[in-house]
């Protein structure tokens, strides 16, 4: 029987007073994509209803986006600052800051055993924002500094690996894209496998050095290469998993599993070919990876990085921008219900016009 579809809703609540060193985030833009259905899908279990909590039996559904300061009772933090981070798919959220170096991280002790990388709200005062630059260009920038983060810790990683090639599933996916181009710039030959209905916008998207769909697992190399290739899987889909393994299995370094696009499949992990698949958690590697090359350089690669994929999407993709909430829950309901076209970017303002 197949699981039971979530029950979407959209609720108001009553708007609580500040305490001394609180803030008040009035959400002004947040990104929709594939993370959204795995937070829905996972829930509680897996702890995505932590940082937002709801109602008993109610969960509010994490999304990351831009957020302006509406209300503040700290001392440093300013009405009308503006950051990035998770936020709740709400019109407002109440934080209470603890300043470091960027921004803030939110110290409410119900996010106390959250990963850094969730608690933490960058500034984004000099990135635009409403009014500060065109609507299309500030949900593109959304899409940019939610996926790219990912992109990058996923390309370093590949790249501590000895990676000459690197094959990537799902490849139409934003944060493959993103991968794939900083992975080019490393020098590292990068190969994208994708559905036959994505593969025009794939090849178009231009940051891979080859591409073919999952019914062609020829098209993926040289199975007598060298062992220098590294594979990384986003579908968790183990027949293509398995057909890759079975294509590559003497040449390939590593296989990796990051993310989740598609799931089910038929195969028997057990009988691939090669390396073990082994997966990735990004914010474990983001810290080693700042550790690595210090903040500074870390800073400064996010920041350039991200304005080249901002490039690339503008040049490539369309926004699909819903207004209000029922227009929100209406945006999930079709991220939940299956992939969506992989040159939209849906993005919601929850603040009514």
């Amino acid at each position: 029987m197949a699981p039971r579809a979530p029950e979407l809703s959209v609720a108001s609540r009553p708007r609580a007073e500040l305490a001394v060193g609180e803030v008040r985030l009035t959400v002004e833009r947040f990104l929709l994509t594939a993370n959204n259905r795995t937070y829905v899908t996972l829930g509680d279990s897996a702890g995505y209803w932590t940082p937002f909590p709801a109602p008993e039996g109610y969960g509010r559904v994490p999304a990351w986006g831009f957020a302006v300061v509406s209300e503040s009772a700290h001392p440093d933090i300013a009405v009308g600052s503006r950051y990035f981070g998770l936020l709740p798919m709400s019109t407002d959220l109440v934080v209470s800051p603890e300043v470091v170096p960027g921004g803030f991280r939110d110290a409410s002790p119900h996010r106390d055993r959250l990963d850094e990388y969730y608690r933490q709200y960058r500034s984004a005062d000099t990135n635009g924002g409403e009014g500060g630059e065109p609507n299309v260009e500030a949900s593109l920038r959304v899409l940019a500094w939610t996926v790219y983060p990912s992109s990058l810790v996923l390309a370093h990683e590949l790249r501590t690996f000895g990676a000459a090639a690197v094959v990537l599933s799902s490849a139409s996916s934003k944060t493959a894209l993103g991968t794939a181009e900083r992975l080019r710039r490393f020098g590292i030959r990068t190969h994208g496998m994708t559905s036959l209905a994505n593969v025009d916008f794939v090849r178009g998207f231009g940051v891979y050095d080859s591409v073919s769909t999952y019914d062609d697992p020829a098209g993926v190399g040289d199975p007598d290469g060298p062992v220098d290739t590294v594979f990384v899987d986003i579908t968790r889909n183990v027949d293509v998993i398995a057909a890759v393994h079975h294509r590559l299995g003497g040449r390939l370094l590593r296989s990796v599993l990051f993310g989740g696009t598609h799931g089910g499949g038929s195969a028997a992990p057990g009988t691939l070919a090669g390396p073990t698949p082994e997966p990735l958690f990004v914010p474990e590697r983001r810290a080693m990876l700042r550790q690595r090359i210090g903040e500074e350089a870390y800073t400064r690669e996010l920041a350039e990085g991200q304005e080249l994929f901002l490039a690339l999407a503008a040049r490539s993709m369309r926004v699909d921008d819903r207004v209000g909430p029922d227009a929100a829950r209406d945006a999930l309901s079709e991220v939940l219900a299956g992939p969506q076209a992989p040159d939209v970017v849906t993005v919601v303002r929850p603040q009514p016009s």
